[in-house]
């Protein structure tokens, strides 16, 4: 009689299960394991985050929080259908498309690029995402509500405060990490599909169309992005684009909730920020002058101020420990 091996691994890897603190948002990218991310840095202060990660035969559940209010862009796999569930109440409305969301309710999207949004600082996130046939499998009733997301994402607005998704969640958790053994992956994918079904069959899912404003600001972008780092004045983009300063004004503040000098200010210095974090440049004041930040103690000011570190101290970390600084 063949006897039976002892699996001597430790219950962490047989569970699939990982977490991780982190320190900034390079970092924060990297363990979001299953979602291609992008994410700027819009509030000031130091940046604290957590991402849980488990996978249930075929269905990757994300836990994220994170302490600054960030913008989200990225894409998903063509074939997979995502649902981003908060599970706190959002200090702030949260910004999808130019449109603004004042109550807690999940993002739906099919693969592909995924819409940009703002997030509330100190948001609890779980995202879950899987195979659309998989999902249309299991529940045909969702077909025609899964087939008109290919059109752009869904927003389904919901009271709930996902208590027991949030506990479904923490349980599965302690139970992967104690006896991931005994763990039966498929019903417990099952129990949080059973919670997905049950807010897209309750709908209605509202489609998230890009507000009138968006066009605009995407050609501003274009203009202020392919500068690579030389400085440009809100004035030359509004004559590149053909608008006033008023209108830019306005179709920033709609769509992202900052103004267009904001913007400029926080995309060069989060710039600057993934290069330290990487150690890739000798010097600081270098990556600085490269942005176009040529007083360096107004830099330096403003750059501890969004971020809540000297980007000296960015810059040890990122070459002390490359792969935990992104």
């Amino acid at each position: 009689m063949a006897v039976q091996k002892e699996d001597r691994r430790s219950p962490l890897v047989l569970s699939g299960l990982s977490c991780h603190h982190t320190r900034s948002i390079q970092q924060h990218v990297e363990h979001y394991q299953g979602w291609d991310l992008q994410l700027m840095q819009l509030s000031q202060g130091r940046f604290e985050g957590r991402v849980t990660h488990f996978e249930l035969e075929g269905l990757h559940l994300v836990r994220d929080h994170s302490s600054q209010a960030l913008l989200k862009g990225g894409g998903l796999d063509s074939a997979t259908v995502g649902f981003s569930f908060p599970l706190s109440r959002p200090d702030d409305p949260l910004i999808c498309q130019g449109r603004r969301y004042a109550h807690a309710g999940v993002l739906a999207v099919m693969g592909g690029d995924l819409p940009e949004v703002r997030v509330a600082a100190n948001l609890d996130l779980l995202s879950l995402s899987l195979d659309y046939q998989k999902l249309a499998i299991l529940s045909g009733e969702t077909r025609e509500i899964m087939d008109s997301l290919r059109a752009g994402p869904g927003y389904l607005p919901a009271a709930s405060g996902y208590q027991a998704l949030t506990l479904l969640f923490d349980l599965a958790c302690q139970w992967l990490t104690l006896r991931p053994e005994l763990v039966c992956r498929s019903a417990l994918r099952d129990a949080f599909l059973g919670h997905v079904l049950d807010i897209v069959e309750r709908g209605p899912v509202e489609r998230v169309t890009p507000s009138v404003r968006k066009r605009v600001v995407d050609r501003a972008r274009e203009v202020i992005d392919a500068q690579d780092g030389e400085p440009i004045a809100i004035p030359s983009v509004c004559h590149r684009i053909g608008v006033s300063r008023r209108k830019l004004q306005y179709c920033f503040q709609e769509y992202l909730g900052i103004s267009p000098a904001s913007y400029v200010r926080l995309a060069r210095l989060n710039a600057i920020h993934r290069t330290l974090a990487r150690g890739d440049t000798l010097r600081v004041q270098d990556e600085a002058v490269r942005w176009g930040f040529f007083h360096l103690g107004h830099f330096a000011l403003e750059y501890r101020r969004l971020f809540g570190e000297r980007p000296s101290e960015t810059l040890q970390r990122g070459r002390q420990n490359p792969a935990e600084s992104g």
